[in-house]
């Protein structure tokens, strides 16, 4: 058995949970996604803001758990997440 991704972060510390590892930040990504044929999902505190910075350092998705349900339209911050993902 294998994984079908590996998710990998916390991209900033996050109010969810503490996992007592440091930021990985924008920079820290390119690397983790080399390392491994797996598809690598940034995860950790992100917003529409972070994604088309995090699109260019070779992941393969994004974890916006809290961007989108916490939005007053989840639809549409779901739709403008995947916007800033394809810009």
């Amino acid at each position: 058995d294998r994984p079908d991704y590996l998710g990998c972060g916390p991209y900033r510390p996050t109010p969810t949970k503490s996992v007592g590892r440091p930021p990985v930040g924008v920079a820290g990504y390119p690397a983790r996604a080399a390392a491994t044929d797996l598809p690598v999902v940034a995860i950790g505190d992100i917003t529409r803001a972070d994604i088309a910075a995090l699109s260019a350092t070779g992941v393969a998705g994004v974890a916006v758990v809290r961007e989108v349900m916490g939005a007053h339209d989840p639809g549409a911050a779901a739709a403008a997440c995947l916007s800033a993902w394809a810009s």
